[in-house]
């Protein structure tokens, strides 16, 4: 089998580490970027270091963005999987507020996009781009103003990226979920507020980590050649209407 090399962003915990090990799995070669030290140390445990290397760092950060581009020569994948989230007010949020929210979940995604696809056209690489957004880059939820904005720009660049670049054979494409299960811990101290979530969901379910890392996955595959730039609604139903 030729090397397949993935670039994961976000993939010290929650999905983004589940995609990383639904990857290995399927026998890549890994770049994960994590942004803390404890899951760096405790994914040290689970992965080949000839498989799979692990960088320490912020995205938003100018010098790390520039130490992984040295680092890393080319990728036939990139996984734009990094977040954070805001749950303030409208009012209440502040600007501190909005550059934290578009630089981590929107301006990281584009400007990383870049560095890798000049590489794949570089190596004629006919790679692909995935996007994980969020059903909220759809449609608008109460308190979460800048984290939609973030997400509906995500949106954005998936689909006006993939314009550009399906010239070159590079896909771009998009997952959104549904609420999301990552922690057990969750699970158990929220369940109040996860039935409420759920029972807004035509399917009553949530989605889970395994789901959206093997669609992911999917979508990096020869199955998947003809789709770009549209986004697959992980939700449930959730968007369709009431």
């Amino acid at each position: 089998m030729k090397n397949i090399y993935t670039l994961i962003t976000g993939a010290g915990r929650g999905i983004g580490e589940e995609i990383a090990m639904e990857f290995y799995k399927k026998d890549h070669l890994l770049y994960l970027l994590i942004h803390k030290k404890k899951d760096l140390i405790r994914l040290r445990k689970l992965f080949d270091p000839k498989r799979v290397k692990l960088f320490l760092g912020d995205i938003n950060d100018k010098k790390f963005r520039r130490l992984i581009s040295k680092k890393i020569p080319y990728i036939n994948n990139l996984i734009n999987n990094a977040a954070t989230t805001n749950k303030k007010f409208f009012l209440d949020v502040t600007l501190k507020d909005i550059d934290k929210v578009l630089n981590t979940n929107f301006r990281s995604s584009f400007i990383l996009t870049q560095i890798f696809t000049k590489k794949m056209i570089k190596k004629k690489i006919k790679g692909c781009v995935v996007n994980i957004g969020s059903q909220l880059g759809i449609i608008g939820a109460y308190n979460r103003s800048i984290y939609c904005c973030s997400k509906f720009a995500l949106e954005g660049l998936t689909k006006s990226s993939s314009l550009d670049l399906a010239k070159f054979g590079i896909r771009v494409v998009g997952i959104n979920p549904t609420k999301t299960l990552v922690s057990d811990k969750e699970a158990k101290n929220q369940k109040k507020r996860l039935k409420i979530i759920r029972d807004k969901i035509p399917l009553k379910k949530f989605s889970t980590k395994k789901e959206i890392a093997e669609i992911t996955y999917f979508l990096t595959t020869k199955s998947a050649n003809s789709i770009t730039g549209t986004s697959l609604n992980v939700d449930g139903g959730w968007t369709v209407g009431k």
